[in-house]
């Protein structure tokens, strides 16, 4: 059962934000500790909306919540009350993320995801130390 009242739980979810997240700042954090360069945050114009963007290489960085985009690995449970609401709100997230990933995709971008779960363990995704060694590679071309 929900812990909180309808109008709390209405309240609760309207707060939540889509950019400039805390996860977001600690993918950035992260980026700039490894001089990983030549990124663009929420760039206007780009398919699905992509939290960090590397234009002239074509890579699109998505950092994904748990709980808004379905994470398969968390489950993580949904709000008791209006659970059909819920259900079908999450599954759409999911299908419209797969959807803007495959059109990415099909343009020529590489399109990279780093899940809540993983900045919450305390390790640096592997994402971003591929995106470190590519960064390396770049700055000796």
């Amino acid at each position: 059962m929900d812990n909180l009242s309808r109008e709390d739980r209405v309240r609760t979810m309207r707060a939540v934000k889509g950019m400039g997240t805390g996860l977001e700042r600690r993918v950035r954090a992260m980026l700039a500790g490894r001089r990983i360069s030549g990124w663009k945050v929420h760039p206007a114009g780009i398919v699905g909306n992509p939290d960090f963007t590397f234009v002239g290489r074509k890579i699109a960085l998505f950092i994904d919540g748990c709980f808004w985009h379905g994470c398969p690995v968390c489950q993580r449970p949904l709000p008791v009350a209006n659970a059909d609401y819920w259900k079908r709100k999450i599954a759409r997230n999911v299908e419209r993320d797969s959807r803007n990933r495959k059109r990415l995709e099909t343009e020529g971008w590489l399109v990279l995801s780093i899940w809540e779960h993983e900045l919450k363990r305390g390790k640096r995704p592997a994402i971003l130390r591929k995106l470190a060694r590519k960064a390396t590679e770049w700055r000796e071309r």
